[in-house]
């Protein structure tokens, strides 16, 4: 195999991880066969179409190729299954079928100025074998024919290209879990912060991003989270430090907890900081944190939307408006003035609304809403 073949694949295995370099891949299939253009394509796991790439095809034509192949050919997956080991013409297995009779060849082939043959193929495949994508090569008119040599160098990449798919098939799910877990956790009204073994801030959710950004007693600096006042960021670098120290085969720390207090008078946030189970030694990535930090600002009002509660609870709008006031904060005089109601019609509310959310009490009541799912995020 010549140094050209060894770019050629490190073009592949650069594309496995970084989608954009798949452009490179079919720029390099063009190569092999003497500038021919070249459409690629393969579906992702999740997504109804993947990414599509080509080599000199007019931007209108690139992402009609296959639909003009599957929708004038007979078209089968064991067809599919016949250039998944090799490079060939689709004409070994469609050699009965009149091209120039086609959609393919007149409103695709021929408008690009290719010749009226069947294209170059070969089939992309996923880790269990099954098509998942694949390569067209065409030959312009008047173009020299291609050449077993380019279809021999070709070859030497088909394991690669396989292989290749597979990892970016891996990555990009890995990578569609942790924005679907990034997403989550964003909805949480209590902040989180994961550290890696150097206390490097890795992850930092949009709750725990609200806390830092008030600047009220709790922070992140070149060391870490630390808390303002001296006796309380000890008492939270002795739990980091305790929760760092966690060694295989030995039993694992439980959580710790601290109360930080704020200088602008608001309660004190609720700190949470326990080791991760999950975390390798040493690294700085995502998958490398080693200790997760919960905050909770019990000061913080979020308001749950009156139509959250009425679906939770079977409340009526007035219901619910007040209940909601409720959660804010508001004692019942000030929630019946506010919604314009009396305070006997605000008692009559709260009565119901004890009896939907099997409640007794107004703190019970309370308590069962900010707690409760109407308090995540949209």
């Amino acid at each position: 195999m010549d140094q050209r073949a060894h770019e050629w694949i490190d073009r592949i295995y650069a594309a496995a991880l970084d989608s954009e370099q798949w452009q490179a891949v079919v720029d390099g299939i063009s190569e092999i066969f003497g500038g021919a253009p070249v459409v690629m394509g393969f579906a992702i796991p999740g997504d109804v179409a993947g990414p599509r790439f080509g080599h000199d095809i007019e931007p209108p034509y690139l992402h009609t190729y296959m639909e003009h192949l599957f929708r004038d050919v007979p078209w089968s997956t064991r067809y599919h299954y016949a250039f998944m080991d090799h490079w060939g013409s689709i004409e070994e297995v469609l050699a009965h079928v009149d091209l120039s009779a086609t959609e393919l060849y007149t409103e695709w082939l021929k408008p690009q100025g290719f010749a009226a043959e069947w294209p170059i193929g070969h089939s992309l495949s996923n880790a269990q074998g099954d098509p998942v994508g694949g390569f067209g090569v065409f030959r312009r008119e008047g173009a020299p024919t291609f050449e077993r040599s380019q279809f021999e160098v070709a070859n030497l990449l088909v394991p690669h290209l396989r292989r290749a798919i597979e990892v970016h098939n891996t990555v990009h799910g890995a990578q569609r879990e942790s924005l679907a877990l990034a997403e989550a956790i964003d909805r949480l009204p209590t902040g989180l912060l994961l550290l890696d073994a150097k206390r490097r801030v890795l992850v930092k959710s949009r709750g725990a991003e609200r806390i830092l950004d008030a600047k009220d007693g709790f922070s992140v600096d070149s060391s870490g989270p630390v808390a303002e006042d001296a006796r309380e960021n000890a008492t939270l670098q002795k739990l980091i430090a305790d929760a760092l120290d966690a060694r295989a085969g030995e039993e694992i720390r439980s959580a710790g907890f601290v109360a930080v207090n704020r200088p602008s008078g608001e309660r004190a946030y609720a700190v949470m900081v326990t080791p991760l189970l999950a975390a390798p030694p040493g690294g700085s990535m995502v998958r490398d944190a080693a200790v997760a930090i919960f905050v909770a600002d019990p000061s913080a009002r979020v308001s749950t939307p009156p139509e959250v509660l009425s679906e939770l609870y079977q409340l009526t709008h007035s219901e619910a408006e007040l209940v909601r006031l409720l959660a804010s904060g508001l004692s019942l005089d000030e929630a019946a003035e506010k919604r314009g109601v009396s305070l006997n019609t605000a008692r009559s509310h709260l009565k119901h609304a004890f009896a939907k959310t099997d409640t007794s009490r107004q703190g019970e009541l309370v308590r069962l809403i900010i707690s409760g799912l109407g308090q995540m995020g949209e």
